[in-house]
């Protein structure tokens, strides 16, 4: 049912909030992970080691699971809206819209409430095209610190739908969201609790071709997502006005019983997407100083899948499992980084790594 009076909408979702009980699931405010199908739960790790180089990281953060996207309108594509709130609109509201007609809002919880604890909140997503009324699980406060361009998006998919919400730095005066179908968005940040955010929903097969972030004056700048089929766009990288995007290259790194991992490089920086068979999880990260290794940690699956990121220099990485067994692991060249992934085995000591070059000296270890 479409409800248009907004004092009942008021009402009716206060009621319905009231009913809900928030799911904790704290995450680190560093680095962000996340899970894609209702499968297993995942926790990714990443640790970068090089010599006097560090790297940030501007992860999407994915904290709702998805039973998969809706079906489609055959023939066309559906048609998609997004507004700033309007007079009246409930506290918290970011942005409220339709997906064929029917509507959908999306509002954030008041930082430290409903079960979330010091420095996290909830985010509410409503509506007939998201029902029924999901949270995200407890969340860091949005913040555009979290990210490396104009904007900090998190994302979750809900009834078949893509939800981004973004924390925007303070001289972005709109964005402009490009779909794979020709149109367009236009995103209004609307203050709520001290930060100015903006929030959109999309069918969780459309794709992403871009985001524009402008000021007052013009293109501050603009990113192209990842988007993983059937999921999530992966917003990793921005570019500055008239800055080349990177070429496109893909490869699988590593595969092993019921499990693969393929690397994807390109505009967005790298994603390395762990299927089984379906896709459990996406690690994604900007491009790599030449002189990183990052290693990625896959906890919680069966088995636990690890992944890494090689400089040029590396010619071989040595692994010691948990289980204190040692093995050289295989590294595959996509593009210009050479990738490598494995199953990890069961134990109780801490996985440790380390990179060598071709004259056996060591270029980068996991330091423990």
């Amino acid at each position: 049912m479409i409800i248009d009076d907004e004092r009942d909408l008021h009402e009716r979702l206060e009621a319905a909030f009231e009913a809900i009980s928030p799911h904790p699931a704290p995450l680190d405010d560093t680095v962000r992970w996340g899970r894609a199908i209702k499968r297993r739960r995942v926790a990714l790790a990443i640790g970068v080691v090089a010599a006097a180089t560090a790297v940030a990281f501007g992860v999407p953060s994915v904290v709702h699971r998805t039973d998969g996207p809706a079906p489609a309108s055959p023939g066309r594509p559906p048609t998609v809206t997004v507004q700033a709130p309007g007079r009246g609109a409930q506290p918290g509201e970011i942005a409220t819209g339709t997906i064929d007609g029917r509507r959908w809002w999306i509002v954030a919880d008041l930082p430290g409430t409903n079960g979330a604890g010091p420095g996290h909140q909830d985010i509410i997503i409503a509506g007939p095209a998201v029902e029924p009324i999901e949270r995200f699980p407890t969340m860091p406060v949005l913040r555009a610190a979290d990210s490396l361009g104009p904007v900090s998006f998190t994302a979750t998919i809900s009834g078949g739908v893509q939800i981004q919400v973004g924390a925007v730095r303070a001289n972005v005066s709109y964005l402009r969201v490009r779909l794979d179908d020709g149109s367009v968005l236009t995103l209004r940040p609307v203050t709520v609790y001290g930060t100015r955010a903006v929030a959109f929903a999309i069918p969780a097969g459309a794709q992403i071709t871009d985001v524009v972030a402008y000021s007052r004056h013009g293109e501050i700048a603009s990113a192209v997502p990842f988007n993983q089929p059937g999921g999530l766009a992966w917003f990793v990288s921005w570019l500055r006005p008239g800055q080349p995007q990177a070429a496109r290259a893909s490869g699988r790194i590593a595969s092993g019983t019921g499990w693969s991992a393929t690397a994807y490089l390109g505009p967005w920086g790298i994603c390395i997407p762990v299927v089984d068979p379906q896709p459990v999880e996406v690690a994604c990260v900007p491009s790599v100083p030449a002189s990183a290794v990052v290693l990625n940690l896959d906890q919680g699956g069966t088995p636990e899948i690890a992944g890494g990121i090689a400089s040029a220099s590396v010619a071989r990485v040595v692994v010691t499992q948990p289980d204190r067994s040692t093995a050289e692991v295989r590294l595959v060249t996509v593009g210009s980084h050479k990738f490598f992934a494995f199953a990890v085995h069961p134990g109780a000591k801490p996985l440790r790594w380390v990179a060598y070059d071709q004259a056996g000296k060591v270029v980068a270890s996991s330091g423990r």
